[in-house]
């Protein structure tokens, strides 16, 4: 019987299933089959339409890319052009006015400065930079021309935004479906751009300090002057991040050691007019030997300001207090220019002109010196042609404040301050939809659109 059973069982074991089980199973696979492929399918439409979609954007912010380089090109561009115009507008002469010019000015014009001697400006000193605003609405207004398709209330007609941004709105120039695209005058564009100009010369130059002692000790006074301000003293009362801690006379001759040409620390003494710098007997490098890898002074210009961070004494925190101060771009004979904004540098031009034989105490004084800086506001504002030198000397003068000698002999080629200046920065920002593109130039002026003395990409 077991025999029987177990061959019966065999038997239907191998008995094939019937057609409608076979069915069954077959329904089944096909079901998984389908979704599987199914959800393949999604998944590869998906990353198809993601990777479309990466790429659109990616191409648009591309051409946006172009667009805001473009827009910081022209801003670029207007700036040196409008450089150009003020070179122009420095090489004006003025007519001789005479009296007039002192009576406009109450008795303390450019005549005020010489003893009673007669020494009107022989050039304007107007700031035409200052005046316009380089942006896009500037371009628009320049080459805008309306060419019959578009009347009032076209495209080009749209009103300037009120609430002082230089940015276009989002949106601004794309097509919908089925528009047809607007016919553009000349000099159209999308994108915006704002650049701003500076002057360098207006700041402190480093490199005077290489300079000879009629240039290297006024320098010299002044650095010592700005550093050692009691606002400033936090920056050397604590060692900086390679445990150093350094004054303002350290700073100094660290500057004067990396641009000049001997390999010796220097000595400073501002009481010595011939040579305020004397030659060491220690190396000018043994600051830098303690960092690794080591190197050495430059013994040469400076490329950039940021070449400062390479000089003993110069950190982050002193950048961040005198970075819009001091300067390497200009050339070593240049003035300082009375034409400063700058409280601070404007405070550093009047104990510039001001005589360092007979120093008088109110310079230390900061209420006196805000009045005095109010004052040589006001007269700058009712300077019909600009404030020159002798017009600056003038108003300290009347403060009581005694003046240099050799500026009040030859206020106009006196080697301590200058009303003009032929170094300036143009920082450019053009924006595109969500893109800027900013460039930042130096310029020194020149017959043509200037000569680039730097120049930066971000």
């Amino acid at each position: 019987m077991p025999r029987f059973f177990s061959q019966t069982a065999r038997r239907r074991s191998t008995r094939p299933p019937s057609p409608g089980r076979r069915d069954r199973r077959q329904r089944g696979v096909a079901l998984i089959i389908a979704v599987i492929s199914i959800t393949l399918l999604t998944v590869v439409a998906t990353e198809f339409a993601y990777n479309t979609r990466v790429d659109l954007q990616l191409a648009a912010n591309q051409r946006d890319e172009v667009r805001a380089y473009y827009m910081a090109r022209s801003g670029m561009s207007l700036g040196r052009l409008l450089l150009r115009f003020q070179k122009q507008v420095d090489q004006t002469p003025l007519p001789n006015l005479g009296g007039l010019l002192q009576q406009l000015t109450g008795g303390a014009g450019a005549g005020g400065a010489g003893a009673g001697a007669q020494q009107p400006a022989q050039t304007l000193n107007i700031q035409l930079w200052k005046l316009a605003r380089v942006d896009c609405h500037m371009l628009k207004g320049m080459v805008n021309s309306d060419t019959g398709e578009e009347g009032e209330g076209g495209k080009d007609d749209e009103p300037e935004p009120q609430d002082g941004k230089f940015s276009m709105e989002e949106g601004e120039g794309e097509l919908a479906m089925g528009d047809q695209p607007l016919k553009r005058s000349f000099g159209g564009f999308e994108g915006c751009f704002l650049a701003n100009i500076s002057d360098e010369e207006e700041k402190l130059n480093v490199h005077r300090l290489s300079a000879l002692a009629t240039d290297a000790l006024p320098t010299a006074a002044r650095l010592m002057d700005l550093f050692g301000d009691k606002r400033f003293e936090f920056l050397f009362n604590r060692d900086d991040a390679n445990r150093v801690r350094v004054t303002p006379q350290d700073v100094v001759l660290a500057l004067k050691d990396w641009v000049d040409e001997d390999e010796v620390q220097s000595a400073i003494n501002l009481a010595d007019p011939v040579n305020p710098f004397a030659a060491g007997f220690s190396p000018e490098d043994s600051n830098y030997d303690r960092f690794d890898p080591r190197y050495e002074a430059k013994n040469a210009r400076f490329d950039s300001l940021d070449e400062l961070y390479r000089v003993h004494g110069v950190t982050d925190l002193f950048m961040a207090a005198f970075r819009d101060r001091l300067t390497v771009y200009p050339d070593v004979n240049s003035r300082p220019n009375v034409n400063t904004d700058d409280p601070m540098m404007m405070y550093m031009a009047i104990l510039s002109v001001a005589d360092p034989a007979h120093p008088d105490p109110r310079l230390q004084d900061p209420i006196f010196i805000n009045e005095l800086i109010t004052r040589i506001r006001s007269a700058r504002m009712f300077s019909f042609f600009g404030m020159s030198v002798a017009d600056f000397v003038s108003v300290v003068e009347s403060a009581g404040i005694p003046v240099n000698p050799a500026i009040k002999a030859n206020a106009a080629n006196n080697r301590l301050v200058g009303d003009k200046s032929q170094t300036f920065t143009i920082k450019s920002v053009g924006e595109a939809g969500s893109v800027q593109k900013t460039l930042t130039a130096v310029v020194k002026l020149d017959d043509s659109l200037g000569k680039l003395l730097y120049w930066r990409e971000e």
